[in-house]
């Protein structure tokens, strides 16, 4: 009986060892969860929980790692659709502003620095009233923010730049679990300054087309009356007609103009390159205008080019040509001289129009090759242009895929160029 006591009071003795140690055992393992549950919440996905004895293959340590997988594939694709939208939202041309309901700039894409000309270290975490500089602006923003209010107008920044910015009211997941009634708002940012620039381009181009047909419709009309309604002599009759067909011939040729400014704008299909000997083309105007210049004592002079080849549809390199010679006629005075010369370059050549002419004042050399466009009006419209010439010229220059410029000084001259494609021909002759 006594070893009977004895043998069930070791046994409870052992038990009792045994329960307390799996009890701290399993204090430690749920600790050890406890722990690896609180890194996952601070962000650490990367963890992963070890069973050991027999929580080796316990149901929590299972669930955990496959939490921990889960998250970070999810974590995974949320980081490269971030990345993807980055780069979209920084490759855009439009500018994108992003604001917090506390007023606060909290995103800037590129395009919005380029135009407000800031870094984006100058907007973030920043008040928009001192980033943006433009009450209007700042004041749809907080508008957007308080109420909700869309917002949409064209801004001035700058002389060069016209923008369309819009307003778009945002409400985040943690506003509207919080309750908050405030708003979020993103600024979109459009550059419409080429489009306005068309815009006033077409304008003037209405209202040049309506005043150049004016002028010639009116003469006409006049002169048509007066032979209708006065009995006049075979003399006056005949200056009157004469004056008639002088303006009804203007106007075709605006006409012509403009039909051809059309084609070359519209399409470049009646355009048909190939190999042009440029001396050909040169020759052929020249031999058209030496009458006109002989008129007025103005020398005609063209350098030698005998091997120069370009790549160009031979008739309308020939109106270039004559274009600009007779453009560099009208305004050379009597006894004056125009060259043509070239700058051979390793592809290309450099084809020169000068004159000793009166020259263009600086302020309008941006634009002389715009329709319509005169340096001296009543100069221009004395000699018979429509101002389409040099409009035709650069057109016509753009579809060879070459450049056109001009450098002037006024009372000396001017010098107009050109470039085209060369294909074959000795440098060493050309520049000699």
């Amino acid at each position: 009986m006594t070893g009977f006591l004895v043998g069930f009071a070791v046994a409870v003795v052992v038990c009792g060892f045994i329960w307390l140690w799996q009890g701290r055992r399993r204090q430690a393992f749920w600790q050890y969860v406890t722990d690896a549950l609180r890194a996952i919440a601070s962000g650490n996905y990367q963890i992963h929980v070890y069973g050991v004895g027999g929580d080796a293959d316990h149901p929590v340590v299972k669930s955990i790692n496959d939490m921990t997988r889960v998250i970070q594939q999810h974590v995974g694709e949320l980081s490269q659709e971030r990345d993807v939208l980055q780069h979209i939202l920084h490759s855009m041309t439009t500018g994108v502003v992003y604001i917090a309901g506390g007023g606060r700039v909290q995103m800037v894409n590129e395009a919005a620095e380029r135009m407000f000309r800031k870094p984006a270290e100058r907007w973030l975490d920043r008040e928009h009233w001192g980033v943006f500089g433009h009450y209007h602006l700042s004041a749809a923003i907080d508008n957007a923010l308080l109420f909700g209010t869309t917002w949409q107008s064209e801004l001035k920044l700058r002389d060069d730049l016209t923008v369309e910015a819009r307003l778009i009211v945002i409400q985040s997941v943690r506003r509207r679990t919080s309750g908050d009634s405030g708003y979020d708002a993103l600024v979109l940012l459009t550059d419409v300054s080429e489009w306005r620039r068309l815009e006033r381009m077409r304008s003037e181009f209405v209202a040049n087309v309506s005043h150049e047909l004016k002028t010639p419709i009116a003469s006409i009309r006049g002169f048509a009356e007066t032979l209708l309604d006065e009995d006049v002599d075979e003399l006056t009759q005949h200056s009157f007609l004469q004056t008639i067909y002088d303006e009804s011939l203007r106007m075709s040729n605006l006409v012509s103009d403009l039909l051809e400014l059309s084609k070359l704008e519209g399409t470049d299909r009646d355009l048909h390159p190939g190999r042009v000997r440029l001396p050909d083309v040169i020759e052929g105007a020249l031999h058209r205008l030496q009458n006109q210049a002989s008129r007025r004592e103005i020398e005609l002079i063209a350098d030698p080019c005998d091997d120069l080849t370009v790549w160009g549809d031979q008739d309308k390199l020939l109106q270039v040509v004559l274009n600009l010679v007779s453009n560099a006629i009208y305004y050379t005075p009597e006894g004056g001289q125009i060259r043509i010369r070239y700058d051979v370059l390793i592809d290309r050549v450099k084809v020169h129009v000068t004159d000793t002419g009166i020259g263009i004042p600086p302020e309008h050399i941006e634009r002389v090759f715009e329709r319509f466009y005169r340096v001296d009006r009543d100069r221009s419209r004395a000699s018979g242009g429509t101002g389409l010439g040099l409009a035709i010229v650069k057109h016509i220059i753009g579809a060879h895929g070459g450049e056109v410029g001009v450098s002037s000084e006024p009372g000396r001259g001017s010098d107009f160029w050109f470039t085209l494609s060369r294909l074959e021909g000795s440098l060493q002759e050309v520049n000699s």
